[in-house]
């Protein structure tokens, strides 16, 4: 089963609810964005909440208590699917990335395992617009940081499987294959000092690109450095995802 590409947010955001009538538009008015809002299937590509599963036994039918997403909160803001992110912090857990990749995951399951009535998860466009019938949060998944696949294909395919459907190439750490804006000094990107690759992806990391687009897994190159940065844009073969404006740079993107 392909993943979800860029152009499948386009199809899903703009599907009517099956629960909700639009009304007639009026010839002279045009739609608020709150009627634009209550009308799509909302898709939100960050929570960082399978931390706050694992470390504080948080369950989302609790109240927030200082966080931002449970059952509730979505409910109100017209959620439909959230890509949960499974961030690993590069220095508390070195040595056992790949352990508390897997928990992370697991502990999206979990929920889902918990609140069958309320929660799905969801692995293509079709998978999201299906729970939205039901009246079911999907449920997706996005590794933040290519650290977490310890440079290993093999192990992209697997978390590809366990239903990961985006992977950030670095956070703000670098990897042996892709370099970090996090550790870059912009004022001095080539900086002897700071360890970085000679284009800004390895072969390795061009391998890694290739792969996720294989698989369908979408590239995000939010944390990436320039180099990383532009060499992905070139050689992906599909477009990339930046959920957040890579600092300092102006280039167009791909429409997505």
């Amino acid at each position: 089963m392909k993943a979800i590409s860029a152009a499948i947010f386009l199809l899903a955001t703009t599907l009517p609810s099956p629960s909700q009538t639009a009304p007639e538009p009026d010839a002279k008015s045009k739609p608020t964005a709150a009627q634009v809002h209550s009308q799509a299937i909302v898709i939100d590509t960050h929570a960082d909440t399978p931390q706050r599963f694992l470390d504080e036994k948080f369950d989302l039918a609790d109240p927030l208590h200082g966080g931002q997403m449970n059952f509730d909160a979505a409910k109100q803001g017209n959620l439909g699917a959230e890509f949960f992110s499974i961030w690993v912090e590069p220095d508390l857990w070195k040595g056992q990335y790949v352990k508390r990749t897997m928990e992370l995951i697991d502990s999206v399951y979990q929920q889902a395992a918990k609140h069958p009535d309320r929660m799905k998860m969801a692995f293509s466009a079709a998978d999201i617009v299906a729970a939205h019938r039901e009246h079911k949060l999907a449920a997706l998944m996005g590794i933040e940081g290519g650290h977490s696949i310890d440079d290993s294909l093999p192990l992209l395919r697997d978390y590809y499987r366990l239903g990961v459907r985006y992977m950030t190439l670095t956070w703000s750490n670098s990897t042996d294959w892709a370099d970090s804006s996090g550790v870059i000094d912009p004022k001095n990107p080539n900086d002897p000092k700071v360890p970085h690759t000679k284009e800004g992806l390895t072969e390795f990391g061009k391998d890694v690109v290739y792969e996720m687009n294989r698989l369908g897994m979408m590239v995000d190159i939010s944390h990436v450095a320039d180099k990383t940065f532009y060499r992905t844009l070139v050689i992906s073969r599909a477009p990339v995802s930046p959920r957040t404006r890579p600092r300092g740079r102006s280039a167009t993107l791909p429409a997505i």
